[in-house]
């Protein structure tokens, strides 16, 4: 009769385990509690070739989209995504359950990903934590940004941006039309490839989606995200469509041929 699996990360858990209880004095409960939360929320990372753990926003709209990355990431049939707010509540004495849940998940999970829509919430020291301890494995995915110091309009994300920003203005539909005009010609004029028609669609796009002002960030924010996007590894989005692309950009397994091939009008 064999004993009991070690799990392939066991490593990995064993420090995760160590940094939760790093200098506290927690009662045997905490401890059971741990040991619940692994044998609850770990084995789905366990049986995937690749696991993703997803931060961000979890309420609302926004756990909407978030939720949305994180089936697209799920699609392949031998990926899992967990995120990191649908896993079990857990009672505990002393021990944090933020701290149990983010250090076990970030430990076994191949890759993190956070996305980011505002400066306030509990994703704010989710960022500050995954930075410290598993940045070599995490790609964010901030809304509507475009760098730390952007002082021109040098991309077309920036045009995008600027446009957001007059699309939701206090303007005129007249005045909002001739400033939109002006920012295609400044595109022009910089050879930003982006069309009228296109901006037109990406603006209704985003109104459809996300009636909202382009995202504000915090000094801190800003730094971290241009730290992730010295790394490559930073992906900013406008609307849900370029969020769901995103999530097949991230390291993973490749999607099934037909999924890219297969075109519905082969049904009409």
């Amino acid at each position: 009769m064999s004993g009991p699996r070690v799990p392939r990360n066991s490593t990995a858990l064993y420090r995760a385990v160590e940094r939760i209880f790093d200098g506290v004095d927690a009662p045997p409960s905490d401890y059971h509690a741990v040991v619940q939360y692994m044998n609850e929320e770990l084995p789905r990372f366990e049986q995937a070739t690749v696991s993703y753990l997803v931060l961000g926003s979890y309420r609302g709209e926004y756990g909407y989209r978030l939720r949305e990355f994180a089936n697209r990431l799920n699609m392949p049939a031998t990926a899992e995504s967990i995120v990191l707010g649908d896993t079990m509540e857990l009672t505990t004495t002393v021990i944090p359950e933020f701290d149990i849940k983010l250090n076990l998940l970030g430990e076994a999970a191949t890759y993190i990903a956070g996305v980011y829509e505002k400066e306030d919430g509990g994703e704010s020291p989710e960022l500050g934590v995954i930075r410290a301890l598993f940045s070599s494995k995490t790609f964010v995915l901030p809304r509507d940004y475009v760098g730390v110091a952007q002082e021109s309009l040098n991309t077309r994300e920036d045009i995008i941006t600027a446009a957001l920003t007059v699309y939701y203005s206090d303007a005129s539909d007249e005045e909002r039309k001739r400033e939109l005009l002006s920012l295609l010609r400044v595109a022009e004029e910089s050879e930003i490839e982006i069309t009228e028609r296109e901006l037109t669609d990406i603006l209704l796009e985003r109104d459809g989606e996300i009636a909202e002002p382009p995202a504000s960030y915090s000094w801190v924010h800003l730094s971290l995200f241009k730290r992730f996007e010295a790394l490559n590894r930073c992906y900013p989005w406008t609307t849900l469509s370029e969020l769901r692309a995103h999530a097949d950009e991230l390291p993973g397994p490749t999607r099934p041929k037909w999924e890219t091939e297969f075109d519905p009008n082969d049904l009409l």
